[in-house]
């Protein structure tokens, strides 16, 4: 019993020491903080500083009461680097630079275009700040201007540029959705090109549109996607939860409304190294428009128009898709998946075999109802 006291007091005069040697936790208040909601990086004019970076950070209120207004502050900053671009903003400011709370990244269209995106991502990637939820688009005319930029009928201190992208506001089949995380995925995957959405700011009617993307293709030019492309990309990977599309055939013209999206598809390799691109998409809806009276007893009739139709308007999307190289729905990912990697084709034969690939594409559409006429 002696030992085991004397061991206790021992381990305690051992104890008391380290404790106080451990260092306590840093804590700063929160008022000694700035949230960062949009970063906005652009090429600059500077040769010797090509980045420049901008933010805008919330400006706190007390309460929406005495600013019903949005209110935001902006820091823009050139460098030699991203990180020295942000280490002279820290400087601007009395407060720490708070990027935990940014939901939006936006990459000017110069720099873009400039192939610089590799290099952006690492320095994204590195910083543990950065949310890899973070949304990221490309900016028209610039990313500092996007930024910059406050729509009209803005909510205070809420961007409107993140009800575009979240499934609480608008859903376009028109808009796509690129979160960081997939953003890297598709860019470092062999089998699947990312794609970005466009922002555009009209600042004389003070809106945005997002109705375009970029398909980024390794070693390319990126390639940008019209309105109906982009409908199409995000209808075939199922990003689009509800989308309208127009039949014109045999004298019949109509609008259908596509609540329910279902697509999927397959590589099938054959001899000699080549593939057929198998494709199943099925699209539940009803008729919304018609420059025609329509008949009821007549909606399998519509809807074997609607597939024709269908089928075409996707095999164009594929075959144009095919004609660039680029491979935004992951075929080449599909491919890979089913191949043994000793027995797979090499970058440079599996890019031959797309380009040349046979597809079969099938569009199985019902349309329920010829709507509501009261």
């Amino acid at each position: 019993m002696p030992d085991k006291q004397k061991n206790t007091k021992l381990f305690l005069l051992l104890l008391v020491p380290i404790i106080t040697l451990l260092a306590g936790c840093e804590f700063k208040d929160i008022d000694k903080n700035v949230f960062v909601s949009i970063i906005g990086i652009d090429k600059s004019d500077d040769e010797d500083k090509p980045y420049k970076i901008t933010l805008k950070l919330y400006v706190p209120t007390s309460s929406f009461k005495q600013s019903p207004e949005p209110e935001y502050a902006y820091l823009s900053q050139n460098g030699e680097t991203l990180s020295e671009a942000i280490r002279m903003l820290e400087s601007y400011s009395d407060k720490e630079l708070e990027f935990g709370h940014s939901k939006l990244i936006v990459i000017g269209e110069e720099l873009l275009k400039e192939q610089k995106v590799s290099e952006i991502l690492d320095f994204l990637l590195r910083r543990p700040d950065i949310q890899m939820i973070s949304w990221i688009a490309v900016g028209r005319p610039s990313a500092e201007e996007i930024v910059k930029m406050v729509s009209q009928g803005e909510n205070a201190a809420y961007p409107a540029l993140f009800n575009y992208f979240e499934d609480i506001g608008t859903e376009s089949q028109y808009i796509v959705t690129t979160f960081l995380f997939d953003f890297r995925r598709r860019l470092t995957e062999d089998g699947i090109d990312p794609v970005l959405p466009i922002i555009e700011g009209k600042k004389k009617k003070k809106h945005f549109e997002i109705n375009k993307a970029y398909v980024l293709v390794n070693k390319k030019e990126p390639y940008e996607l019209s309105s109906l492309y982009t409908q199409t990309f995000n209808i075939l990977s199922m990003n689009a939860s509800v989308a309208d599309l127009s039949t014109k055939r045999e004298g019949q013209q109509f609008v259908a409304r596509i609540d329910s999206i279902n697509s999927k598809f397959k590589v099938i390799v054959k001899k000699n190294n080549k593939i057929e691109l198998d494709m199943d998409t099925s699209l539940v809806g009803y008729i919304s428009e018609s420059k025609n009276q329509l008949k009821t007893e007549d909606l399998s009739y519509y809807s074997r128009l609607f597939e024709a139709e269908g089928e075409k308007f996707f095999t164009d999307f594929l075959t144009e898709m095919m004609n660039i190289g680029a491979d935004p729905l992951g075929f080449g990912v599909d491919y890979n998946s089913r191949i043994l990697h000793n027995k797979r084709m090499s970058a440079e034969e599996w890019n031959e075999a797309y380009k040349n690939a046979e597809i079969k594409l099938k569009v199985h559409a019902d349309l329920k109802s010829t709507g509501i006429i009261q």
